[in-house]
């Protein structure tokens, strides 16, 4: 048999893919496609946690600016830092304040593990609004799960402090 002929033989025999080489090419491939899904879900985790913020700034602001509208009444917006579900506005204070705070907390506690105080210094007409709340997804995102995670064992509040004049 001449070389030619030896040649053409084996490239009979090495047309197309074999199963094996299919399946591997499958394999990696799978692998590929789990880490893109993985990275979408951190994406998606990291997005939460910007809206929390965000919402957080927004509450901030809006009841600073409350505060600067009401000067005269300002010192009677002070707030112990506690969460906001459940409770409830300080009693000095005329109504109109009354009925502000405790809007404003009813919409702190649409944030999951919403907390939050406000601290007047009328010495140097500042004011410190402190929001808190608890980002469930970010931390299931560094392994907290079960207990630790819905009770923030660890790492357990985000906060967002905002200091302003009135």
């Amino acid at each position: 048999m001449t070389y030619l002929a030896l040649h053409r033989a084996e490239r009979i025999r090495q047309r197309g893919m074999t199963l094996i080489e299919i399946l591997v090419a499958i394999v990696v491939l799978s692998v590929g496609l789990l880490g893109l899904a993985g990275l979408q879900l951190k994406g998606l985790q990291v997005n939460q946690g910007s809206i929390y913020r965000w919402q957080a700034a927004m509450l901030a602001e809006d009841v600073a600016d409350r505060i600067r509208a009401d000067r005269a009444g300002a010192g009677t917006y002070t707030l112990p830092f506690a969460p906001a579900a459940g409770a409830a506005a300080p009693t000095s204070g005329g109504v109109g304040t009354q009925a502000a705070i405790t809007d404003w907390l009813l919409r702190v506690a649409t944030l999951p593990g919403g907390a939050a105080g406000i601290a007047i210094n009328p010495a140097t007409n500042q004011v410190t609004i402190t929001v808190a709340w608890t980002d469930t997804r970010a931390q299931a995102g560094v392994g907290l799960t079960g207990a630790a995670a819905t009770t923030g064992a660890q790492a357990t509040n985000n906060q967002f402090a905002l200091t302003t004049e009135f």
